[in-house]
């Protein structure tokens, strides 16, 4: 992107659905079976229509499949280690609740209340239960203690008389009503409270591993029980699933039912989500970028967002520019009116460069180039006041010397060891880096809804650590790499900004492997590199083709990366000696 030594590039432990709450189960085919009679029949649901969120111990929500996310707690000071995500009714939001009972909400998901600073070591929290209409919620602990909030009916006792407990209670599902409540241990024995009726149990059967999790069917009238391993067994309507067929990395620690009773997500600590029944695999993460394990998954609705292209229509052409163009603080001759450097002509995309290679190196003119930028053809469809221009950010690996990856979301790294440390770095590094860029340009009176990370140059250097005094600006660790690119669009999005990805799929794949990210409402924002040159945006006088010599850079396919969608090609200088970035959009 710059036009300095350039590049060349190539042409929720618990888990709680919208009217109970489960932990875990590992998911197999599985057959369908008649529907038991009762006052709950469900509909058929399609469950295509549904995905779902993982949450870590460190706050962080993960959403897959076109999920939209609500925001998370992983920037939040936790007294306490999250253990259960639970969705609304509407899954237009989604509650996070702590070991300590802390409860956080997001989205449309009210706060009623919390067990905060109330709660004597070793007792904690297990689970968190919502009501049917949204208005409250019960709190679970590991001694079967049911505490409601809000609108919540106090259930029977309100907990298990503690000869009943062999061993802690492991999860809890709640009646649709809310009179009632099953618990299961670690054993695998069921306990009914309130109006709830017994299905079964495992009690005196012989586990291979313990019991971790417990999900009703959304009649109530059935529920499963998992172990640690993914076997599972079923109970009253739920669908038998017999025994996991696989191995998975790590143990089991949620599932969460489709909105019909014939399909299920589980995830294991280690991020590995399987479909069973009729749902569909939305995906997963291997990557944990800031080293905390997954301890939950929510049902959410498939979200339908808005076009990806964001505030550039189709077909339009411009320019970004970056301090390569600077002339001390001042910007130097730029494309369009009025001077038509060049043979450049009027445009309607304006891209900004914030920074240079490296933490540190901000645009000297970025203020000069804001004011070029806003001369830029106002997009159709945009309100009074809105940026008519988007901005970006370089990213590269830590340095040995980086100060800003010490402490963040990840935590305090020198607390750490290993591989532990290692991700603490990379994570703390990126996002640290992307805060640090939108507020110069804050600084700067530039402000954009849309920021996107410019990832390039795959030469890397051995170790955790880039080497940029040899050209080297990643490191060859793709992991902590991926975690460097996942923080700093956390980082972005956390400020309510859209993010997006600069580079090729060459590049791409050669820094983080083909890492998909994380997070995000919708698909992930793509600007490709290196697309064909054609007239517009490069001046008729060159001869190049029309833009629908692109068309296969639009479409993705092969030259995409990231699991995102092209929405803006870069035509990279060609040998006519052009000296500005065109841009094209898709």
């Amino acid at each position: 992107m710059l036009r300095k030594a350039r590049r060349s590039f190539q042409p929720r432990l618990v888990v709680l659905v919208p009217l109970f709450v489960v932990t875990a189960l590992m998911p197999v085919a599985v057959s369908p079976i008649p529907a038991a009679a009762g006052l709950f029949k469900q509909p058929r649901v399609v469950s295509t229509r549904y995905t779902y969120d993982l949450a870590t111990a460190s706050g962080e929500v993960l959403a897959f499949g076109g999920a939209r996310s609500f925001g998370s707690a992983i920037s939040y000071n936790l007294p306490a280690p999250i253990v259960g995500i639970a969705s609304t009714s509407d899954l237009l939001g989604y509650w996070l609740v702590g070991a300590d009972g802390s409860v956080y909400a997001f989205g449309d998901a009210v706060l009623h209340g919390s067990l905060a600073g109330k709660l004597t070591a070793p007792d904690h929290v297990i689970a968190i239960l919502p009501t049917a209409d949204d208005g409250g919620y019960w709190l679970v602990d590991a001694n079967g203690v049911i505490r409601p909030f809000g609108d919540a009916h106090r259930i029977g006792p309100g907990r298990l008389p503690p000869a009943d407990l062999s061993t802690p209670i492991v999860s809890a599902a709640v009646m649709r009503n809310g009179l009632g409540a099953w618990l299961t241990n670690a054993a695998g024995e069921v306990f009914t409270i309130g109006g709830a009726v017994s299905y079964g149990s495992l009690a005196g059967t012989t586990l291979a591993s313990p019991v971790t999790g417990m999900a009703a069917t959304p009649s109530g009238l059935g529920y499963w029980l998992t172990e640690a391993n993914g076997s599972t067994y079923a109970f009253g309507n739920a669908v038998p699933s017999g025994t996991a067929t696989k191995t998975i990395p790590g143990s089991v620690v949620g599932i969460v039912p489709a909105a019909d009773r014939w399909g299920y997500w589980a995830v294991s600590d280690k991020g590995y989500v399987v479909a069973g029944g009729d749902a569909r695999s939305r995906g997963g993460t291997t990557l944990k970028a800031t080293g905390s394990p997954v301890v939950g998954i929510a049902l959410a609705q498939k979200w339908v967002p808005s076009p990806v292209g964001g505030g550039f229509p189709s077909g339009s052409v411009g320019y970004d520019v970056n301090w390569p163009q600077c002339s001390g603080s001042h910007a130097g001759n730029l494309p369009g009116p009025p001077g038509d450097i060049a043979g450049s002509a009027a445009y309607s995309i304006a891209i900004v460069g914030v920074d240079g290679w490296a933490v540190g190196s901000d645009n000297p003119c970025l203020a000069a180039e804001i004011a070029w930028a806003k001369n830029a053809t106002e997009p159709a469809g945009h309100s009074p006041g809105t940026p008519a221009y988007d901005l970006y950010i370089f990213l590269n690996s830590p340095a040995s010397t980086s100060t800003i990856d010490q402490s963040g979301p990840a935590g305090t790294c020198s607390k750490l060891s290993g591989g532990a440390k290692d991700h603490c770095l990379a994570y703390n590094y990126g996002y640290n880096a992307a805060i640090d860029a939108i507020s110069y340009a804050s600084s700067q009176g530039a402000s954009a809804t849309r920021w996107w990370l410019d990832i390039e140059n795959d030469a890397c250097a051995p170790g955790i650590y880039n080497d940029i005094s040899n050209g080297e600006y990643w490191s060859c660790n793709q992991e902590l790499n991926s975690a460097t690119i996942q923080a700093a669009l956390d980082a972005v999005r956390s400020k309510g900004l859209t993010a997006g990805i600069y580079s090729t799929s060459i590049q791409y794949k050669g820094i983080t492997g083909g890492y998909v990210p994380t997070g995000g409402s919708g698909p992930l924002p793509l600007w490709i590199a290196g697309a064909n040159w054609t007239s517009p945006p490069y001046p008729s006088s060159t001869g190049y083709p029309a833009p629908s010599a692109n068309a296969a850079y639009c479409a993705g396919g092969s030259l995409a990366f990231a699991g995102g969608q092209p929405v803006i090609l870069q035509e990279t200088p060609g040998p006519n000696g052009y000296p500005f970035d065109p841009d094209y959009a898709c």
